[in-house]
């Protein structure tokens, strides 16, 4: 298939104070896929001028710069909202590609072929304790496995990991929860999508196509009921109580 009969990708990479490695995100990703028409969009969180600059030397189509640090779930609706592809591949600012070449144009093929399938997934983690049993796709070989999701289950199915998904469902599912905290739009995008039955989530073996290399300067802050648990923490007599909370929040919010 010729990169005419291609339908545009929007590839939306969210950001905020690293443009080192966005950089290398970025290229990694270019140097690695093959496939075209792609539309590069950055959506920066509010990061300051001086961060700014070395940012808009890279190879994006499309800068969407927020005025102000509103959060993971504000600032991908405002990269999402400038997409114009007909799929979206969404990235965070974090993640190297490994490959292999073809892992966009086999998630595009599968999402056309396959529409009840919503999201594809390039990286394995579903959960923090094991993987969710795959299903064969129909008509397909066994390196697609689909999954389907569970009303009140805990695996990430959806995750803000690198994915493809398509127009149709982003706009099924609806923005993302805006919060400062990364991990209450996580946990609302997930349990929206597990609570569904109209998608299903797929992996492609083979296209486990990303390394994390923002570990270090993750954004990512503790809940408040973690951030009360960490400090008990400090008080052994007071460390079953940290415990507690912690068992707490699991029932509320399952997940890392």
């Amino acid at each position: 298939m010729s990169s005419v009969d291609l339908p545009l990708v929007s590839v939306v990479v969210t950001g905020y104070k690293r443009p080192k490695e966005l950089a290398r995100t970025i290229e990694s990703f270019l140097s690695v896929v093959q496939y075209e028409p792609l539309e590069l969009v950055l959506a920066d969180d509010g990061s300051p001028e001086e961060l700014r600059a070395p940012m808009r030397e890279l190879p994006f189509d499309h800068f969407v710069f927020a005025e102000r640090n509103r959060g993971l779930g504000a600032n991908t609706n405002a990269g999402l909202a400038a997409a114009k592809g007909e799929f979206i591949f969404q990235l965070e600012d974090d993640w190297l590609c490994t490959g292999p070449a073809d892992f966009l144009a086999r998630g595009v093929e599968l999402l056309r072929a396959r529409p009840e399938i919503g999201i594809v997934r390039y990286t394995r983690v579903f959960s923090d304790s094991d993987e969710l049993p795959p299903h064969e796709v129909p008509g397909w070989d066994s390196t697609v496995k689909i999954f389907r999701p569970e009303a009140g289950s805990d695996y990430f199915l959806y995750s803000n990991h690198p994915h493809l998904k398509s127009r149709e469902f982003m706009e099924y599912m609806g923005p993302y929860k805006e919060s400062r905290y990364m991990q209450r739009s996580e946990f609302d995008m997930r349990d929206r999508f597990n609570a569904q039955s109209r998608y299903a989530a797929a992996l492609i073996e083979g296209c486990d196509s990303f390394a994390h290399i923002g570990e270090e300067s993750s954004h990512r802050r503790p809940l408040p009921a973690a951030r009360v648990g960490m400090f008990l923490d400090r008080f052994p007599p007071l460390r079953p109580l940290a415990n507690v909370l912690r068992r707490l929040k699991r029932m509320v919010h399952p997940g890392p």
